[in-house]
């Protein structure tokens, strides 16, 4: 009994630990990852049946759309053990809208107004991460080749904690954008110098990592936020970055080659393997088989086999032989199922960001936009490191200042009412 009490009193604070551990993804190996999901699961049950809360059907069902068509997309794949492993990686496109469908309206309010303890725990880890890795680096080469080689070395010589340098780069991103909602609350003198260093160390990595998507993501996402924020000290932090960032890729040769690339796609030089000319490659095939793609697309197993016979018919060898995906999310469902699965996507993530707007939750409005932005050039739904984090974001955060909690919340505030006159009475 004595546990039983134990565990109901401390009942917000064991649901906030376990979504805390969730943005404390990026210090947590890959291989505990799932372990940790499964916790979350477990809570995420308990807190239903402890709360007495009904299942969000509707919540569930549109937010689990993309998945389920997904599961629909297999029985018309012929290569059904790649679809299935595709099925595997993105099972975070059921896992948490299952888990959010479940926590209870109590759970949520207390996660919710502890949100920026979160968002500092994510920032720390991320700023973390990356220290971690470079100082790795640095105790067996120099300075110098620590920084130039840090995005090559990143993907394959850190056991449990391989990460696409893209993707690294969009926790970044994310870590940044929260810090605006962090300096927008209003921080003590203290807190502001400690978050405006660590930005100032994430941005230097972003820089270091030099990937476009999401450089160009964060800035467009910093425009809107100091725009409807109107805040003096966001403009200040603002300016701050952009204008580090367009020094940077001004006057460091690498970084303005990388930019450069964007304005000589065009250009006669379209058999250098560049970042960009690989993506434009990719695209021309792309978009040439999505007319036969269909409504239901060619299934989640065979999409991206269909896209590398499009590389061999153009005898694009090198892309071909590395088997390149779309690298444009939406692209992608196209391929894999067809334009009913993009409908569903955009209707997912549509739907959220009006209400978002219209309730005043830039959180959520910013980090899945984000997210949105950089899907034009990446896959961000095909890989653990991309799928993890947009599901659990967007599922967490479409949540903040909705429906669920603001009608809840008023039928609570009305049953304390009549508490209260009823104990009056007595």
């Amino acid at each position: 009994m004595g546990t039983k009490i134990l565990i109901e009193k401390h009942s917000n604070t064991i649901l906030w630990l376990l979504t805390a551990m969730m943005f404390a993804f990026p210090v947590i190996p890959s291989p505990v990852r799932p372990v940790c999901i499964v916790l979350f699961v477990i809570g995420s049950i308990w807190s239903s049946y402890y709360c007495k809360q009904q299942f969000r059907w509707r919540y569930f069902l549109l937010n689990a759309s993309v998945f389920i068509v997904y599961l629909i997309s297999l029985t018309y794949s012929d290569d059904l053990s790649y679809g299935f492993r595709k099925i595997e990686t993105g099972a975070s496109l059921i896992v948490f809208p299952l888990i959010f469908s479940l926590i209870s309206i109590k759970h949520l309010n207390y996660i919710f107004e502890n949100i920026h303890k979160l968002m500092w725990i994510f920032i720390t880890t991320v700023l973390i991460a990356n220290l971690a890795f470079f100082i790795k680096f640095y105790t067996h080469y120099n300075f110098v080749d620590s920084v130039q080689h840090f995005p090559n070395i990143i993907r394959s010589d850190i056991y449990g904690w391989n990460i696409h340098p893209i993707y690294l780069s969009m926790h970044v991103a994310i870590a940044i954008i929260f810090s605006l909602f962090l300096i927008q609350k209003g921080l003590s003198l203290r807190n502001m110098c400690i978050l405006l260093l660590m930005d100032l160390v994430l941005i230097l990595f972003l820089l270091i990592m030099i990937k476009k998507g999401p450089i160009l993501g964060l800035v467009m996402i910093m425009s809107l936020l100091v725009v409807l924020f109107k805040n003096r000290s966001l403009w200040i932090f603002y300016g701050s970055i952009v204008t580090i960032v367009i020094g940077v890729i001004i006057f460091h040769p690498k970084v303005n080659s990388k930019f450069s690339e964007l304005l000589e796609i065009n250009k006669n030089n379209h058999d250098e393997l560049t970042s960009t000319n690989i993506r434009m490659k990719i695209y021309d095939c792309a978009v040439d088989i999505t007319s036969d793609a269909g409504i239901f697309g060619f299934g989640l197993g065979d999409g991206k086999n269909q896209l590398v016979n499009c590389y061999v018919e153009k005898e694009a060898f090198a892309l071909s032989d590395s088997q390149y995906n779309s690298h444009n999310q939406y692209l992608g469902f196209i391929l894999n199922i067809g334009y009913l699965g993009l409908i569903f996507f955009l209707l997912f993530v549509g739907i959220r960001l009006i209400k978002a707007y219209s309730n005043k939750n830039y959180l959520a409005l910013a980090v899945v936009l984000f997210y949105c932005i950089v899907m034009f050039s990446e896959n961000i739904l095909e890989r653990e490191q991309g799928v993890i984090f947009f599901s659990f974001f967007a599922n967490l955060l479409f949540l903040k200042n909705s429906k669920y909690l603001i009608e809840s919340t008023k039928k609570k505030q009305v049953e304390n009412v009549f508490e209260e006159l009823n104990v009056g009475k007595n």
